[in-house]
């Protein structure tokens, strides 16, 4: 499910609708919105899901949110486009979470199993020794994409209503 298309949509949705109680910009967080694909850039290079897939890739945004107090908004958004990618890569396969230091797949799964009688939720989770899924010979937008972008808009559409009732309720 993770593509191009939801590594970008999903965290710039979530950081929209919450960009006015985060005091960020929205017109930061779209420039920046690149970074959500940045980790992809290690398709390049083998193996893919290991050189930029890994805790690295969020502890140099940390970081720089600590030391550079002026841009803090700038790290937090950074921080937060390059996370949702390995949480989102991590569900669709897994990553190499500690490479180069630790050379095993991280990964995560959750199902709804449906019988006649029950629905049951499963997560699984654990590390394998390869990733279970490249996302190689998969559609930039599927849908599945569609389905969870629309669910997304429905959300962010719902947070706008919400907001403007309020502010007419205050004054």
């Amino acid at each position: 499910m993770s593509s191009l298309f939801t590594h970008v949509f999903i965290p710039v949705a979530i950081l929209l609708i919450f960009s006015k109680e985060l005091k960020f910009d929205p017109r930061n967080i779209l420039i920046l919105s690149f970074f959500a694909l940045l980790p992809d850039a290690d398709a390049i290079f083998l193996p893919h899901r290991a050189m930029l897939h890994n805790i690295l890739m969020i502890v140099i945004p940390f970081l720089l949110f600590i030391l550079v107090k002026s841009k803090r908004e700038i790290f937090s958004i950074i921080f937060f486009f390059l996370a949702s990618h390995l949480l989102l890569d991590l569900f669709d396969g897994g990553i190499f979470l500690f490479y180069p230091f630790y050379d095993s797949v991280f990964f995560a799964r959750v199902e709804l199993l449906f019988t006649m009688e029950t629905i049951k939720p499963v997560l699984d989770y654990g590390i394998s020794d390869q990733i279970m899924n490249n996302g190689r010979g998969e559609p930039m937008i599927s849908s599945e994409n569609i389905v969870v972008a629309f669910l997304l808009m429905v959300f962010s559409v719902l947070v706008i209503i919400l907001r403007k009732m309020k502010r007419t309720s205050q004054t």
